[in-house]
């Protein structure tokens, strides 16, 4: 998944996917297309920092990285 995207689930218990690039954004209704995109979401999500954890990296990258701001 390399473009934004959302998932709504519709009152009458549908799932639908919006997704958004540079030139469009386009919605996916087929269920074959909605289950593929999440489960794709799903192994990203999976494989994501906990948020505490996504901290500690962030700030032990700015302490190593060094960071000259006159360029």
């Amino acid at each position: 998944m390399n473009t934004p995207t959302v998932f709504l689930r519709l009152p009458d218990g549908r799932t639908v996917a919006y997704t958004e690039n540079d030139d469009r954004g386009e919605l996916i209704e087929e269920n074959g297309r909605v289950e593929g995109l999440q489960r794709r979401y799903d192994a990203m999500r999976d494989l994501a920092l906990r948020p505490a954890e996504s901290r500690k990296f962030i700030i032990r990258m700015l302490e190593e990285v060094p960071c000259d701001p006159s360029t």
